[in-house]
């Protein structure tokens, strides 16, 4: 029985009225009041016990793992009942605390009992007000009633709730934990520290996603995420799934996120990247809070969550397709936070390869994961990978997704020259080997098809397929020809003909097609030419989104096209 290759009418989303996420409707703070004393309204912890922090500085990240702890969680217990100061203003009764946690670099928040009543808007900044948290409103209200919000740079945050005069109540709102970042990043050997997450941090020889390196990666990089949890930077990759239904699947590393605990309290940051080949700093206002964790490993180091939300159509986010295959002769590339910076690409040329012996990852801090479960990067030949690139996807030459990123040893090396063509600085190499990428085939079912595996979740129509292409919902030009692909289709939209190309002879093949509609329903099927081109009536066809799948004994790839009369 030929695969049914199913797809679903896009997902429409409209504006931030979607709820359930950190989606940040408008509205902005009433600021400081003059008029309140500061014994009201202020909220100090204690600084740091200095043994507690030289110890976990101590630690720092001299393993191998590539997560990033930059943060403690400190745990108060906040709630306009009990803390803070109201003030009437205009038309709205104000509420704030003024948190302070000494010596910070930045500071996030954990509201473990968020459930505001309509009308009621949420902020978190600081003093300054340069940076703006909110408004969240009764939009963002989850069932689990928990509500992390991100960093804040500096070691102050105003917390601000507005509630409408008319309102007798604003529901429930209560501040479990503040997350105090302790650890910045030494930039180029120098005393001075640039604080994790935030833009330029990582090392000189990162190349930003949208230089020429990126150029033909530009659909992929939209499946990449920022992770922070209330103390780890990692990064994370939306994946598609064999229904092609937009369900929010988020893989990344097992180090990085193995608890549901977590899971409820982790920001999933959406197109965090610089405008430009080394430009300014990205965009920060598209994010998903919360998430169901559903499966993740022991001995291989993966993690599958399912997003609070399917992000909406402005943040132009993309499912990653994926290739479960063994068998990778290509080049590889990876997009990637480093130290939670803005995206960044890196490259190897050669093929990865599976280790063979434990030998081959002579790494202690890998040593809780399967040896033989890593594609193995022997050396990056532009770009590299840090801490915070944990979980970042490691793609084909097809931009399949096959791996995600454990740890390893690779770092910048010292600049050693100038190329005036590319305009880049050429970095040595010879401290930029061993990264070990998690291979999907063994996330897929080592452990059989239960909470420890892939398989249930991106195959849940059990079509056993190696691979799959992307998905891009809020699109309506399903694309005429993939990286890797032997076939594209034209005139696409098509009217009442079809032509399929080949880009070169498929020697001793022979080839069938069949056009499937959206709920996997065959409508055309027949031979291919032995032709380069194969002539198909599509006239039958009423106008839609359909796929194309070619297949033979050893070969099969699939098309979407659109019929338009």
């Amino acid at each position: 029985m030929p695969y049914q290759l199913l797809l679903l009418v896009l997902v429409a989303f409209s504006g931030p009225n979607v709820a359930n996420a950190q989606i940040q409707f408008p509205g902005k703070p009433a600021g400081i009041s003059t008029q309140l004393k500061a014994a009201d309204v202020m909220y100090v912890l204690p600084p740091l016990d200095p043994l507690r922090l030289e110890s976990a500085l101590q630690s720092d990240n001299k393993h191998l793992l590539k997560s990033y702890e930059f943060a403690m969680e400190r745990r108060v217990n906040l709630s306009p009942d009990s803390h803070g100061s109201w003030e009437q203003k205009d038309q709205y009764r104000i509420w704030r605390v003024h948190v302070v946690s000494p010596g910070a670099l930045s500071l996030g928040l954990v509201f473990n009992k968020y459930n505001l009543e309509p009308g009621v808007k949420l902020f978190a900044y600081n003093p300054g007000q340069e940076h703006v948290r909110g408004a969240f409103t009764s939009g963002n209200n989850k069932k689990s009633g928990i509500l992390p919000v991100g960093h804040i740079p500096g070691d102050e945050v105003i917390i601000e709730m507005q509630v409408p005069q008319e309102l007798p109540g604003y529901g429930e709102l209560k501040v479990e934990s503040v997350s105090h970042a302790f650890r910045g990043v030494k930039q180029n050997f120098e005393t001075a520290e640039c604080p994790a997450g935030e833009f330029g941090c990582s090392q000189a020889c990162e190349i930003d996603v949208n230089c020429t390196e990126g150029d033909n990666w530009q659909s992929a990089k939209r499946s990449v995420v920022r992770v922070y949890t209330t103390r780890f930077y990692c990064t994370g990759v939306l994946v598609n799934n064999t229904d092609y239904d937009g369900t929010p699947y988020i893989i990344t590393a097992e180090h990085c996120l193995n608890k549901q605990y977590y899971a409820d309290r982790t920001v999933f940051q959406f197109g965090y990247e610089s405008p430009d080949c080394y430009g300014g700093d990205g965009p920060l206002n598209m994010s998903v809070s919360g998430a169901e964790l559903l499966a993740h490993g022991d001995s291989i180091d993966f993690s599958l969550v399912k997003l609070s939300l399917a992000p909406p159509d402005s943040f132009n986010a993309y499912y990653a397709g994926w290739d479960r295959s063994d068998f990778q002769t290509s080049a590889t590339t990876t997009i990637h936070h480093p130290w939670g910076d803005v995206k960044k690409i890196s490259s190897d040329t050669d093929a990865p390869s599976i280790p063979t012996h434990p030998g081959d990852v002579p790494y202690s801090d890998l040593d809780d994961y399967h040896y033989f479960s890593f594609w193995w990067i022997r050396q990056w030949d532009s770009g590299t990978t840090e801490g915070g690139s944990s979980g970042s996807p490691l793609f084909n030459a097809g931009q399949r997704l096959i791996g995600t990123l454990s740890g390893g040893i690779a770092k910048c090396g010292d600049s050693i020259g100038y190329d005036s063509d590319n305009d880049r600085v050429i970095y040595n190499q010879a401290f930029n080997y061993d990264d070990y990428y998690t291979r999907l085939s063994m996330a897929w079912d080592y452990y059989g098809d239960n909470d420890a595996s892939l398989k249930p979740w991106l195959d849940p129509g059990n079509t056993g397929v190696e691979t799959i292409g992307g998905y891009l919902p809020n699109s309506v030009d399903p694309g005429t020809q993939f990286p890797g692909s032997r076939f594209s289709l034209f005139p696409n939209p098509a009217n009442e003909t079809l032509f399929v190309s080949s880009s070169g002879t498929l020697p001793g093949m022979d080839l069938s097609y069949g056009i499937y509609n959206h709920s996997g329903a065959l409508l055309l099927s027949g031979n291919m030419e032995k032709a380069l081109t194969t002539r198909i009536e599509t006239a039958s066809l009423t106008p839609g989104l359909f796929v194309i799948r070619i297949e033979g004994p050893e070969f099969h790839e699939a098309h979407k096209f659109i019929v338009n009369r």
